[in-house]
């Protein structure tokens, strides 16, 4: 059977993915982009220094940023280009390095206590019912990343709308109308941040920007407020609402983590498992590379399929079922190796707070009286539009 780029961009995924481990676990697809589905492989890949992040290390890239992007000069190649998540060492550990000590888990955790604040504060006003994504993941999310980097609290809803364009050019297949969104939106987030940028150089404050402004040209510090923006809140905001939305559909384990909220942490790193917000990732091959018996020319574009890869049966047994106490095996939602994310310990603590927010405030919740709407699926980001629930 022949899988395309296009069948992975579903409502449900999982099947194809399911489909992929078992017949097709190294595949080539029409479009000429290979696809990797099984745990050990994706693994290897992620470790592998013969596989790089960087899509301009195609020895077809130009002729590739012509079809799917806007040409290999356009606002948004250019853009993807600049952020060091798709860099290579040295490079990508230079501006790495300069972006670790905001993410330690030491300092991540002197951001909980006011964060706490805030959950319990949007909770508070949720009365009786709530709409989860936009009533508190997303203003939770928003804040932290706003006050973590120092976007003042009135500009934050634009650079958000923002993030979110340019975000969905993160794809294997860009449409042309989403180009053309996403460049006007890198016109307005460079112009935004280039005079922020400015004004921290006067006004020093005690935040990420003035500390990035003081060690990076101006161009790096733009592009690294971008990808932390979109990173910082996008993502996250998907993971506590799929993580809401997995737990109702999962009422055992909802009941089991209202008992024990001291398991909310094994229950964050479970829907990360189960159902990542973040589906897969992609990866260029600098020499060929064989898996599964199948050779890998060099120069290929891979796509590794981290959501499959986390329902692998030989890694997670019983991998379709969703359980709270887990613990073994490795997900990898937040990558592997060199350009694991960042973010990570930052993700995990969003969740767990907002998780034990929710369940502090309403210890009795279900899905409210209108259906949860599922976002059209856009590149790799699995999330939810809309999740009413209320307190019970």
């Amino acid at each position: 059977m022949t899988y395309t780029l296009a069948s992975l961009i579903a409502p449900d995924p999982y099947p194809l993915y399911r489909e992929l481990r078992k017949h097709a676990p190294v595949h080539l697809t029409p479009e000429g982009i290979w696809l990797i589905s099984r745990y050990a492989d994706v693994r290897a890949l992620l470790l592998d220094p013969r596989a790089t992040s960087n899509p301009a290390a195609r020895p077809n890239y130009r002729d590739w940023a012509e079809r799917h992007l806007d040409g290999v000069d356009g606002p948004v190649a250019r853009w993807q280009r600049s952020m060091f998540v798709f860099m290579d060492d040295p490079e990508h550990r230079r501006l790495r390095q300069l972006f670790q000590q905001a993410f330690t888990p030491a300092s991540v955790q002197a951001l909980r206590p006011g964060l706490e604040a805030h959950a319990s504060e949007l909770m508070k006003a949720a009365g009786n019912s709530l709409e989860v994504v936009s009533e508190f993941a997303l203003p939770l999310t928003t804040a932290l990343i706003g006050e973590l980097l120092g976007v003042p609290e009135q500009d934050r809803v634009a650079c958000v709308r923002r993030a979110e364009i340019t975000g969905r050019t993160l794809a294997p297949v860009v449409p042309p109308a989403v180009l053309a969104a996403a460049a006007q939106s890198l016109a307005e987030s460079t112009g935004y941040f280039l005079d922020l940028v400015e004004r921290r150089r006067r006004e020093p404050r005690d935040d990420l920007l003035t500390a990035l402004t003081a060690v990076m040209t101006p161009q790096e510090v733009v592009s690294s407020a971008l990808l932390l923006f979109n990173a910082g809140h996008e993502t996250t905001t998907a993971l506590i609402a799929n993580a809401v939305h997995v737990l109702l559909g999962h009422p055992g384990q909802l009941g089991l983590l209202r008992a024990r909220p001291s398991l909310v942490a094994g229950a964050v790193e479970e829907v990360l498992r189960f159902e990542p917000s973040f589906q897969f990732g992609l990866k260029v091959t600098r020499e060929p590379i064989e898996l599964d018996g199948v050779t890998i020319p060099a120069g290929a574009a891979v796509v590794l399929l981290g959501a499959a890869a986390n329902r692998d049966p030989a890694e997670f047994p019983d991998p379709d079922r969703f359980l709270i106490t887990r613990g073994e095996g490795r997900h990898l939602a937040f990558g592997m190796g060199t350009h694991h994310c960042l973010g990570a310990p930052l993700a995990r603590m969003e969740a767990q707070v907002a998780l034990g927010a929710l369940l502090a405030a309403w210890p009795s919740f279900e899905a409210g009286p209108d259906e949860p709407v599922r976002a059209a699926p856009a590149g790799a980001l699995r999330t939810l539009e809309r999740l009413p629930i209320r307190r019970c």
